[in-house]
């Protein structure tokens, strides 16, 4: 079992059950990371949001480069997701006031910006039992739960 911890010193740190007190260290920001998720469809695959406003994906296999960097948001990063539906499409939430739905895969990656909030974007998740679903919240004390354009799965 693998685990990720983000130590609040610019690294990201990965975890063996098996030798707990040996973690792989990525330098992965120049700035304190926030938030890591694991792709639900590569084991490999990690994504973190830093206070840089940048995201950088993560291949365990060879962790000298990130595999992709993504740039948008104009303060720090809070919150990062990987899409339980989509193998290259993520959620991030930034103290910008706004969600962005990435897909990684593509030439341009950012697929869609929302701005629905009047503070700080602070949470996010999505559901697993509606593809394309997201809920948020921020400090302007609401949570949003809504299903962006971008994330509609097209039959």
């Amino acid at each position: 079992v693998t685990h990720a911890s983000l130590p609040g010193d610019q690294t990201l740190r990965i975890w063996d059950a098996k030798a707990p007190r040996v973690p792989v260290v990525i330098p992965a920001h120049q700035a304190e990371i926030l938030s890591c998720d694991w792709c639900k469809y590569d084991q490999n695959l990690l994504v973190t949001g830093a206070v840089d406003c940048s995201l950088k994906g993560w291949d365990l296999r060879n962790i000298r480069q990130p595999v992709f960097n993504l740039f948008g948001h104009t303060y720090a990063v809070r919150r990062v997701k990987f899409s339980p539906f989509h193998a290259t499409v993520l959620v991030s939430c930034s103290y910008d006031f706004t969600v962005r739905i990435w897909d990684f895969s593509k030439v341009d990656p950012l697929l869609e910006t929302v701005e629905h909030h009047t503070e700080f974007t602070c949470g996010l998740d999505l559901s697993l039992h509606h593809p394309g679903q997201v809920a948020d919240c921020a400090w302007d004390e609401t949570v949003k739960i809504y299903s962006p354009s971008s994330l509609v799965i097209s039959a």
